[in-house]
């Protein structure tokens, strides 16, 4: 592949990068709704425990491909340029947004504990859910923008 080639492929990645994670944290949130409307006293179905690791696989899958920016199978100098000083930036601002939805989120739940049980499984899935949620928005949001100026 030429130069030319290397950065029309990469821009065209980048943008759907971005519209990927959009929607994948759009799905993601709306996906929680089936793990909290069951009573927290019931007991565990065979179904809750598939739907707990699957929810656990994909968290996992969305935190690597945050991490990676997902195109591992793509060639060097395409990944030299899908990771380029504006998305690591924008990586790391996803991180920060991550960490208070994170922080925010304990706090809701530490003062929600206050009047209601929360069980430990259902406050470590809120705030993860909410952090990796939170990181993949401002990513997906931040290289939009940053991919509409240019």
């Amino acid at each position: 592949m030429t130069e030319t080639e290397d950065v029309e492929r990469a821009e065209r990645l980048g943008r759907r990068r971005a519209r990927i994670f959009a929607v994948q944290s759009i799905l993601f949130i709306s996906w929680q709704g089936l793990f909290f409307s069951r009573a927290a006293e019931a007991s565990m179905r065979t179904v809750d425990t598939l739907k707990i690791s699957a929810w656990f696989v994909w968290a996992l899958a969305l935190l690597f491909v945050l991490a990676t920016g997902g195109n591992l199978l793509r060639g060097r100098k395409v990944r030299a340029l899908l990771n380029d000083e504006f998305t690591r930036r924008n990586r790391t601002q996803a991180y920060v947004a991550g960490f208070w939805a994170a922080a925010i989120s304990a706090i809701g739940l530490y003062l929600v504990d206050l009047f209601d049980v929360v069980t430990a499984r259902e406050a470590i899935h809120a705030i993860l859910s909410a952090a990796i949620a939170a990181a993949l928005i401002t990513f997906a949001v931040r290289e939009r923008r940053a991919l509409r100026t240019e």
